[in-house]
C-alpha cells in the first residue's frame, strides 16, 4: 500500500503544476515612472512630451490611464485616455504630446498658451481603478530677450548723421523670427525694426535737424503673436546738434559776373552756401544778414540773402549800390559767427566768415570805338553819297560794367584840323553801345584825304562824377574824292596795284600754324575767363573749339565737352581725323563728354534726357566741378543753338552766365560756340558784352570755293591785333593761317624797338580802341 502510494506522487505534482499553469491571473500594481521632455522652461506656444513607463507589471496586460493636465493657477484643464501594453517581462510606455488634438478641454484651452507650471497626474482606470500613480510638472516662461547691440551705450550722433539700432530677439526655444520690434525716436516717433537675419532686428535712423539735443534713451519692445513679450534694457545715446559751415561766399556786380572789384555804379551782390557739419545736406531755407563793411571798420550796410533755388545757394538779391562817395580801398563782405540759424537750434558759423573786395575810384573808358557807313558796314573809308556814323562802348576802368545811358559829343575834324560836325551820341540797347543815329553825309564837294572822328578827353560824364575819357579818343579816316575825275589815274594805279598784289601774294605770303592765333591774341587764352567763338554756319567754329579742347587736355586739364550737335562717338571720330587723340583722356577719366545731342535727335538715351532741362545740365557740371576738387576745369559748350531754340532768351542768358560764372571761379576756361544768324541779334549782343573774349569767324563763298576769315574784337587783359585773317582748316594740322610776311617781319621789329625802350608807348594805361568784330570778311583779293 505504501509502496502504490509513493509511485503516485510524482503524477499527484505533475497534475497540481498543470492546475496551476491553467489558472486565471490575478491583475496587480505595476510600478509606474513618468518623464516629461524638455526638462527645462519653454517658450509659449511649445510642445511639451510625456512618457508614461511600467516596469515590472504583469505580463502581457493591458492598462488604461489617463493624462489630466492642469494649467497654472487654474486657468484650464484637459484630460486624454491611453492604454499601456506590457511585455512578457511586465514592461510598457506610452507617450503623449501637450498640446495635442486627442486631449479633451475640461475648461480652458489646450493649448501652452499661459507662462507659469503645468502640473501633470496620470491615473489607472482598469483593469481596476486605483487613481493617481503619477505625477510631474513642466514650466511655460512668455519672457522674449531683447538685447541692444548697437548703438553702444555712451554713443554721440550729430544731428544730420545716421546711427543704426540693431536688436537681437530670442525665446526659450531660440531666436524670435516672428516678432515685432520698435524703439522710439528722439522725437518720440514710433519706429518698426526690420528683421535683417534670423533673430536680429535693424533701423537705420537718420537724426533730423529738429530732434531735440541732449539724452536719448534707446528701449527695444519685443513682442510676437503668441503671447511672448519682452524689452531691452536701456541704452543712451547722445545728440548734438549739427554746425552750420558757410561755403564758397562770393561777390557779384550787377552783370551777375563773379568779382571782386567794384567802381562806382556797380552794385555789390553775395552767394554763399550753408552746409551741416555732418556733410551731405544743405541749409535751403531761411534769411540771413550780410554784412558791408568799409575801410575805416565802420558797418555800412546789413543785406539780406535768401534762399535762391536757381543758383542753388543764399543771394542777397538786393544789393549794394557803390557810389562815387564811397570810400576807395579794401571792404569786407561777411557772415558774423552764429548769425544763422536753421530754427531746430543748428547754428553757425563757428567764425565770422568774409571776404575782401575792392572799390575802386573810376574813371570812363571809350573802347571798340568804329565808324560805319550807310550800309551799316563797319568801314574807314567813306566817298561822295556815303554817310558817316559813329559807334563806341564806354566802361568803368574797373573792368565790370559799361555805362548805358546819356548823350555824348563826337568830333568830326577834317585834314586841316577843323572841326566840321559835332555828332550825338546815345545809347543803342539793340547795338550794346552808343551809336550817332544820325551822320555826316559826305558830298562831292568834301575834301578828300585823312579826316579825324574822335571823343575829346573827359567829354562823357555818367551823372555820377566819373568823367572819361583821359585823353581825346581818335580814329582817322579817308574821305575818298569822286573817282570820276580821276579815272585814268585810277585805271593806272588799278594796273599798278594789281601787279604789286600779284608779285606780294606770290611771295608775301606765309601758312602759319595755330599759334599764330594767340600772336593775334597776345597770348594764350587768359585764365578764368569766358571765351565765345561766334561765327558763320560751316565757318570752323566747332573744330577750333575741339582744337582748343585738345590743347587744354594735353596741358594736363580737367574737360568736359557739352555736346548739343554731336554724338560722342561722333565727337571722337572728328577729332581722332585730325590726329586729336581723346580717347585716353576719356579712359583716364580727365575729359567727360555730356551727351545733349541725343535726346535733341529723339533717341533719349543720351547723358541729357532733355537737352532743354537745365536744371539737370546745371547740376552735372557742378558735380563735374566738384570732381576737381578746387582745381581749374575747362568747359566747352558746341553750341548755343539748341538751347536757344528750346526755352526763352532771358532763362538761356541766365544759365550761360551761371555756368560761366562757376567755371571762371575754378580758374579754368568756359568755350561756347554760336552761329551768327542762328540765334536772336540781341542776345548775340549780350553774349559778346558777356564773353571775357570774342573770337569771330566768317567765310565767303564764291566760284565754288569758301574762303574763312578770323578776327578778335575782345580780348580781356591781352593786348590783341583786330585784323581780319584768312586762314584753312588742315585735316593733319587743323587751323592754318595766312599771314603776311612783312607784316610779320614789321611786328616783330615793332616788338624788338618797345622791349628796348626805343620806341616808347604812352604808359596811360589805356588801349587803342578797337573796332568791333567785322561781320563780313573782306573780299578775298583777285
Amino acid at each position: 500500500m505504501l509502496t502504490r502510494l509513493r509511485a503516485l506522487i510524482p503524477l499527484i505534482a505533475l497534475a497540481l503544476t498543470v492546475f496551476l499553469a491553467a489558472a486565471p491571473l490575478v491583475e496587480g500594481v505595476g510600478p509606474y515612472s513618468l518623464t516629461i521632455s524638455p526638462t527645462v522652461p519653454v517658450s509659449l506656444g511649445s510642445t511639451i512630451t510625456m512618457t508614461l513607463t511600467v516596469t515590472g507589471g504583469t505580463r502581457n496586460s493591458a492598462y488604461t490611464v489617463t493624462f489630466d493636465v492642469v494649467k497654472p493657477n487654474g486657468t484650464g484643464s484637459a484630460t486624454v485616455s491611453r492604454v499601456v501594453t506590457t511585455d512578457n517581462r511586465g514592461n510598457g510606455a506610452v507617450s503623449q504630446f501637450y498640446p495635442d488634438p486627442s486631449f479633451t478641454a475640461v475648461s480652458g484651452t489646450v493649448a501652452t498658451d499661459v507662462g507659469g507650471v503645468y502640473n501633470v497626474f496620470v491615473n489607472q482606470t482598469s483593469p481596476t481603478y486605483i487613481g493617481t500613480v503619477a505625477t510631474d510638472t513642466f514650466t511655460v516662461s512668455s519672457k522674449l530677450n531683447v538685447v541692444i547691440s548697437q548703438p553702444i551705450p555712451g554713443t554721440v550722433v550729430q544731428r544730420g548723421q545716421t546711427t543704426t539700432i540693431s536688436t537681437t530677439v530670442s525665446a526659450l526655444s531660440g531666436p524670435d523670427n516672428a516678432a515685432v520690434v520698435h524703439v522710439y525716436s528722439p522725437s518720440m516717433v514710433n519706429l518698426t525694426l526690420q528683421q535683417t537675419s534670423p533673430g536680429v532686428y535693424t533701423y537705420n535712423y537718420l537724426v533730423s535737424a529738429s530732434d531735440p539735443t541732449g539724452i536719448w534713451t534707446i528701449v527695444a519692445q519685443a513682442s510676437d503673436s503668441i503671447g511672448n513679450s519682452g524689452q531691452s534694457t536701456p541704452v543712451n545715446v547722445t545728440i548734438t546738434k549739427n554746425d552750420l559751415i558757410v561755403q564758397s561766399l562770393a561777390t557779384y556786380n550787377s552783370k551777375g559776373q563773379p568779382v571782386t572789384s567794384f567802381s562806382a555804379g556797380d552794385t555789390i551782390y553775395a552767394l554763399f552756401r550753408v552746409q551741416y557739419s555732418s556733410g551731405g545736406a544743405y541749409l535751403t531755407s531761411g534769411q540771413y544778414p550780410v554784412q558791408l563793411i568799409n575801410p575805416s571798420g565802420a558797418l555800412v550796410a546789413n543785406l539780406t540773402a535768401a534762399y535762391d533755388s536757381s543758383r542753388f545757394g543764399f543771394y542777397t538779391s538786393i544789393g549794394f549800390p557803390v557810389s562815387t562817395f564811397a570810400a576807395g580801398g579794401t571792404w569786407t563782405v561777411g557772415i558774423s559767427a552764429n548769425s544763422i540759424n536753421d530754427g531746430y537750434g543748428n547754428t553757425g558759423p563757428g567764425v565770422t566768415t568774409s571776404v575782401p573786395i575792392q572799390i575802386l575810384t573810376s574813371h570812363l573808358v571809350v573802347d571798340s570805338f568804329v565808324t560805319y557807313d550807310s550800309k551799316s558796314q563797319p568801314t574807314t573809308s567813306f566817298s561822295a553819297s556815303d554817310t558817316i556814323y559813329a559807334f563806341f562802348q564806354v566802361h568803368y576802368s574797373s573792368g565790370g560794367a559799361y555805362l548805358t545811358n546819356g548823350r555824348f559829343a563826337v568830333e568830326l575834324i577834317n585834314p586841316s584840323g577843323v572841326l566840321v560836325a559835332n555828332l550825338t551820341a546815345t545809347y543803342d540797347s539793340s547795338r550794346s553801345g552808343f551809336y550817332t543815329a544820325t551822320g555826316y553825309p559826305v558830298s562831292a564837294s568834301t575834301t578828300g584825304g585823312t579826316w579825324t572822328i574822335g571823343i575829346s578827353a573827359n567829354s562823357i560824364s555818367d551823372g555820377s562824377g566819373n568823367t572819361g575819357p583821359d585823353l581825346t579818343t581818335t580814329i582817322p579816316i579817308q574821305i575818298v574824292p569822286s573817282p570820276l575825275s580821276y579815272w585814268p589815274f585810277v585805271v593806272a594805279g588799278i594796273v599798278a596795284v594789281l601787279g604789286a598784289v600779284v608779285t606780294v601774294k606770290r611771295f608775301d605770303t606765309s601758312l602759319e600754324g595755330f599759334q599764330h592765333l594767340e600772336q593775334m591774341m597776345g597770348g594764350q587764352l587768359p585764365r578764368g575767363s569766358s571765351i565765345l567763338l561766334l561765327g558763320d554756319i560751316g565757318s570752323g567754329k566747332t573744330i577750333l573749339s575741339y582744337q582748343l579742347l585738345h590743347d587744354e587736355l594735353e596741358s594736363g586739364r580737367l574737360c568736359a565737352l557739352l555736346s548739343y550737335d554731336a554724338f560722342p562717338e561722333d565727337v571722337q571720330a572728328r577729332m581722332t581725323d585730325f590726329g586729336w587723340d581723346i580717347i585716353s583722356h576719356l579712359r583716364k577719366g580727365r575729359l567727360k563728354i555730356i551727351d545733349c545731342y541725343s535726346g535733341l535727335a529723339g533717341q533719349g538715351e543720351g547723358a541729357i534726357k532733355d537737352p532743354s532741362d537745365l536744371t539737370e545740365l546745371n547740376i552735372q557740371i557742378t558735380a563735374f566741378i566738384a570732381k576737381a576738387k578746387g582745381g581749374p576745369v575747362t568747359v566747352v559748350l558746341d553750341s548755343l543753338t539748341p538751347i536757344f531754340n528750346g526755352v526763352d532768351e532771358k532763362q538761356a542768358i541766365n544759365f550761360i552766365q551761371t555756368l560761366g560764372a562757376k567755371v571762371k571761379m575754378t580758374g579754368g576756361l568756359f568755350i561756347e560756340t554760336a552761329a551768327r544768324g542762328a540765334i536772336p541779334d540781341d542776345a548775340a549782343a549780350k553774349l559778346k558784352t558777356m564773353a571775357d573774349g570774342v573770337i569771330e569767324l566768317g567765310i565767303v563763298r564764291s566760284r565754288g570755293r569758301s574762303h574763312r576769315f578770323l578776327s578778335v574784337p575782345k580780348m580781356e587783359r591781352r593786348r590783341i591785333s583786330s585784323d581780319s585773317v584768312p586762314f584753312q582748316i588742315d585735316r593733319t594740322r587743323g587751323f592754318v593761317f595766312r599771314v603776311s610776311r612783312f607784316r610779320l617781319l614789321k611786328k616783330r621789329l615793332f616788338d624788338f624797338l618797345v622791349q628796348h625802350h626805343i620806341f616808347r608807348i604812352a604808359e596811360s594805361g589805356k588801349r587803342r580802341p578797337k573796332p568791333p568784330p567785322i561781320k563780313v570778311p573782306p573780299p578775298r583779293p583777285r
